[in-house]
């Protein structure tokens, strides 16, 4: 056979080769896209039956503390005021203790919790949390506790995601994708709003709007949409009357109303945070501060008794034009200050609602003056209520698409849809400006954990420079001779030298590279060139900075060592990309191996530790009395020990933080640690020596 011939055959083999794994691969690609379909699906239709239970679940509890399912506003009008004042405190006193011992992600609006268990855990959700938002939701808005139920559904919608994934064992990309599936059939059954309840759950929780992640999640909003309409039909959530756009001149007070709503929705958010933070402060139990919050805002629905509850009826009211401006106005505050004590105090409840509800007592009020004042045909304060709900919405959570699109779905109407997506656009554009963090995001950044900037540099940001720092390399004088870089550059692995002045400041680099090219130049010039001949500018890095800010450089650049220089510019060593890249796959075992441990109580008790393989164990000890009053920089256990904290159980209450540098460890703290079986023996010994040494001296 000729040389052509065979060659000809081999590539014809080839080929075929080639397009029978193209199709194997294409085969199982559509094999798996249709599988996941199909469980998003199941997790719909799940989310949907949730959704279901959580309505009932609510009515049920009203009936045995109200004595009605009414809405709590008319329940209200028609028991004592005793009663008003104090059923809050009663199921925020259910639901600290429900909260704190058997899941404590179930309290505050729930959101945050699921985007966090997609950016930090790989979507990873414990089914207890569906079980435990359930009833705690119930007791907070079934007494009274001002907050809405469509948080309690996203979040139980999601933590089924996530037990359905792992149960059929998907990818970290499927289940992220189930768990986002599961936000979206919450949200849709909540509002019989299948295309609002996948956006919000692409636009803000998954932050994803890729096909593979948009089909399944579509199909399970579709799915628990259909389950909650055959249970409780078509009817819609808001009695909405048909409203209509009488004048363009009025695009005027609704672009008003637009600004308006992001300050507003600004406002919640930095109230509902500071609330947060305030009752954390609080020198009380943590499972008695939402009684105690509870008692406060059933003294304001003795006032306002609108606040109470979902509000499903006071919404229903300020659509049809029934309140006055002055109550409206004060509506909108007393909201946000009743869903704020609510939920800063550890109730279970969402943001959405109250967002709705806020907005559309803006709204009505804008509405209010324009019908009383405006000198063009106007469309009612009905009207300015519905686009006052989407605007709120929208600055809210920064996602406009989901309160356009809401808003649509809740009216079925073309003409007010005009006004909404402009007000929408403005309010998000306002709170967006003012403030980067949406409400759903702001308390992950309190955490440290940036949607925007991701995993990777949430966790590099709090590493400093010096923890990656190498003080062992290779730098040459200004006045190195050609001939002694040669001899000693070309044979060790480090491509790049700092070149250093007589003072210990960094003059430049010498790469590899320029000392390749200058080998063509070697002869003559040998005797005449020196180090500060070669020598290159460069970027550099301080002590103060931190490992992201090494990543960025080293990407930068494209360099492979960057030089570190201290406050008088002397080179104090140098930072290796390998180094970094090292440093952030063992911090992001750490948090992965915390986040997990953390879900897990029975470790809270265990004081032997756990032995995690190739010698390596997992320990809870008691913070030395040596130690207390220094932060984790300070005391440099990995440097002196090998031991690695993981994070720090604060306080009587062991609340969980985990290890910054920064971090003080106090009196009455426990730390998860993890080191090799000798490291930690060493560290007992030596942390016991120094106590019976202070008591010897005592």
């Amino acid at each position: 056979m000729s040389p052509s011939r065979h060659f000809r055959k081999e590539w014809i083999r080839a080929r075929r080769n080639v397009d029978k794994a193209t199709d194997r691969v294409w085969g199982l690609a559509r094999e798996q896209h249709l599988r996941l379909l199909l469980l998003a699906a199941i997790v719909g239709m799940v989310a949907g039956l949730g959704a279901v239970g959580v309505k009932e679940l609510i009515a049920g509890v009203q009936w045995l503390f109200w004595g009605s399912g009414a809405d709590i506003l008319e329940s209200s009008l028609h028991v004592a005021h005793w009663r008003v004042l104090v059923l809050p405190a009663v199921g925020g006193l259910l639901v600290g203790p429900l909260v704190w011992f058997f899941a404590r992600d179930a309290s505050g609006h729930g959101v945050p919790e699921v985007v966090q268990a997609l950016l930090m855990r790989g979507g990873i959700i414990r089914g207890r949390v569906a079980v435990v938002k359930a009833v705690a939701s119930a007791l907070t808005l079934g007494t009274g506790g001002s907050a809405g139920r469509e948080g309690p559904m996203i979040q139980i919608g999601a933590s089924l995601g996530s037990v359905i994934a792992q149960f059929t064992r998907l990818s970290e990309n499927g289940v992220r994708t189930l768990v986002a599936a599961g936000a979206a059939g919450g949200l849709a059954a909540a509002f019989n709003a299948p295309i609002a309840g996948s956006l919000f759950a692409l636009e803000v929780v998954l932050g994803d709007f890729a096909i593979a992640s948009f089909s399944p999640v579509v199909m399970a909003g579709v799915t628990a949409t259909a389950v909650s309409r055959a249970v409780y039909g078509e009817a819609q959530v808001f009695e909405i009357p048909r409203y209509t756009l009488t004048s363009p001149m009025e695009f005027l007070p609704y672009a008003v109303l637009g600004l308006l709503a992001g300050f507003v929705a600004v406002g919640f958010t930095l109230f509902l945070y500071g609330q947060e933070k305030a009752w954390e402060k609080m020198s009380l139990p943590p499972w008695v501060k939402p009684a105690l919050g509870g008692l406060v805002v059933g003294a304001l629905g003795l006032f306002f008794p609108e606040i109470l509850g979902i509000g499903h009826m006071a919404m229903d009211r300020m659509l049809e034009g029934q309140l006055a401006m002055g109550l409206l106005l004060a509506l909108v505050v007393m909201k946000i200050v009743a869903t704020s004590l609510t939920l800063g105090s550890g109730g279970s409840g969402g943001v959405f609602v109250p967002s709705l509800f806020v907005g559309s007592a803006l709204g009505g009020a804008v509405g209010t003056a324009v019908d009383r004042w405006a000198p063009f045909p106007h469309g009612g304060p009905g009207a300015y209520a519905l686009v006052g709900m989407g605007a709120v919405v929208a600055a809210a959570s920064h996602a406009p698409l989901t309160g356009i699109v809401i808003m649509f779905e809740m009216t079925g109407d073309y003409q007010i849809i005009l006004p909404v997506m402009m007000a929408c656009i403005l309010a998000t554009v306002v709170a967006s400006s003012l403030k980067e963090e949406s409400i759903y995001t702001q308390k992950l950044k309190f955490k440290g954990i940036s949607m925007r900037q991701g995993r990777e540099e949430t966790i590099l940001r709090h590493l400093e420079v010096e923890s990656v720092l190498r003080k062992e390399y290779r730098s040459f004088a200004e006045d190195a001779p050609l001939a002694t870089i040669f001899g000693e550059a070309l044979g060790i692995p480090q491509t790049t030298f700092p070149v250093v002045d007589p003072e210990g400041s960094l003059a430049g680099v010498i790469r590899v590279q320029d000392l390749h090219r200058a080998l063509d130049d070697r002869g003559p010039l040998e005797s005449v060139l020196v180090a500060a001949d070669l020598a290159s500018p460069t970027s550099v890095l301080r002590k103060g900075d931190n490992v992201e800010q090494a990543l960025e450089l080293l990407t930068e650049t494209g360099a492979d060592l960057l030089p570190v220089v201290d406050s008088d510019e002397h080179l104090a060593g140098v930072v290796l990309a390998a180094d970094v890249l090292e440093r952030y796959s063992h911090e992001l075992q750490k948090l992965r191996l915390a986040s997990t441990l953390a879900q897990r109580r029975s470790f809270s008790i265990q004081t032997e530790g756990v032995e995690l393989g190739h010698g390596m164990r997992l320990a809870e000890v008691d913070a030395p009395p040596a130690l207390q009053g220094r932060t984790l920089r300070e005391i440099q256990l990995r440097a002196r020990f090998g031991v690695e904290v993981l994070y720090v159980l604060k306080g009587p209450y062991h609340i969980r933080k985990l290890a910054d540098p920064d971090l003080a460890i106090e009196a009455g703290d426990r730390m998860v640690v993890m080191a090799e079986a000798s490291s930690l023996r060493q560290f007992r010994e030596s942390m016991d020596a120094h106590v019976q040494q202070t008591s010897a001296h005592a």
